[in-house]
């Protein structure tokens, strides 16, 4: 028993030290702040929107887009209408919107789609803060709470 001891501890602290080394790439998906190279990376379609902690069902959320530029200019699709506006968007993932230049098209279409949209540009115009994650394939624009939270996929184009 005397002679395992050390071959047993030495496993030990084998699988101690490998625990400790395992990098973050092994540790599942990662968030991080965005940055306007991130944000405005591309053309973002909707795969999610929760307002107060509930899930808001939308009928077509390919319908919901996002897309911005490194001027700031900020523009998507939301349901039936088209909006669009000013932004910017800090090295540390903060959003400012210039709520004063914020605009959408007035078509109507059935009262369901049109509540959606209101609540999805309510929530996009409370947003403030944006992160990446699963190696930029994913884009998630939320308040300061967490209280709105929309989450988008890159658009296949």
């Amino acid at each position: 028993m005397n002679k395992l001891l050390p071959v047993w501890l030495l496993g030990v602290a084998v699988t101690i030290a490998g625990c400790m080394s395992m990098s973050e790439s092994s540790s599942g998906p990662t968030q991080k702040p965005g940055t306007v190279g991130d944000v405005c990376g591309g053309k973002w379609q909707m795969s999610l929107l929760r307002i107060n902690g509930q899930a808001i069902p939308i009928d077509e959320s390919s319908e919901f887009t996002f897309l911005c530029n490194s001027g700031g200019e900020a523009m998507g699709k939301s349901g039936i209408n088209t909006y669009r506006g000013s932004m910017h968007v800090t090295d540390n993932g903060q959003i400012l919107w210039d709520t004063g230049s914020f605009a959408s098209t007035k078509m109507a279409g059935p009262p369901q789609l049109m509540d959606q949209e209101a609540q999805y540009l309510s929530a996009l115009a409370r947003t403030r803060q944006a992160f990446v994650k699963s190696g930029g394939g994913r884009l998630i624009l939320r308040d300061a709470s967490g209280d709105v939270y929309i989450e988008y996929v890159k658009a296949n184009y």
